[in-house]
């Protein structure tokens, strides 16, 4: 498991004090907004004001005090460790480590969790096999049997029908 996420992107500065504003990845900016350490360029950096302002996070470090600094910045990946994110509820993951699990239906191998896509009502893995076919699987209770992380797996029931079966 990774020790920190990806949780935003530098898109520019905000004002002239050296605030910037930040696309965060995450559906819940609010959290992010209550952080006190976030990382740029592999440095830790001390957040001295954040706050949620539409859909961006503005963002205030110390030691960055002018337009000019913050502005160098930009399109800078904003990280943060693990040990500061809110903990999940039982069955719930992080989507940075199921993304490249093995995916298996009955001990066969159907591919890796490639991507997944956020649709609203449930999430969709993508799923690519070996030949380069991707699979698209609703994450749903019924579907996913197990997800062991610590072994990169996940087992999943296909609804019958998702898939043919010379993909198999």
């Amino acid at each position: 498991m990774k020790e920190y996420f990806e949780i935003g992107i530098v898109t520019g500065v905000h004002g002239l004090k050296g605030d910037m504003k930040v696309f965060p990845y995450s559906n819940d900016p609010e959290n992010l907004s209550k952080q006190k350490y976030f990382i740029i360029d592999g440095k830790h950096m001390e957040v001295s004001l954040a706050r949620v302002q539409g859909k961006f996070l503005i963002v205030h470090f110390k030691g960055i005090e002018t337009c000019e600094s913050a502005l160098e910045m930009k399109n800078s990946i904003l990280c943060m460790n693990r040990e500061n994110a809110t903990p999940l509820p039982k069955d719930h993951y992080f989507m940075v480590d199921l993304i490249g699990c093995r995916v298996f239906e009955n001990d066969i191998l159907l591919g890796v969790l490639d991507d997944i896509i956020e649709t609203g009502a449930n999430d969709v893995y993508s799923i690519v096999s070996e030949d380069n076919i991707e699979i698209l699987i609703p994450a749903l209770k019924s579907v996913i049997q197990n997800i062991d992380i610590d072994a990169s797996r996940i087992d999943v029931l296909l609804p019958k029908g998702l898939i043919d079966d010379e993909y198999i």
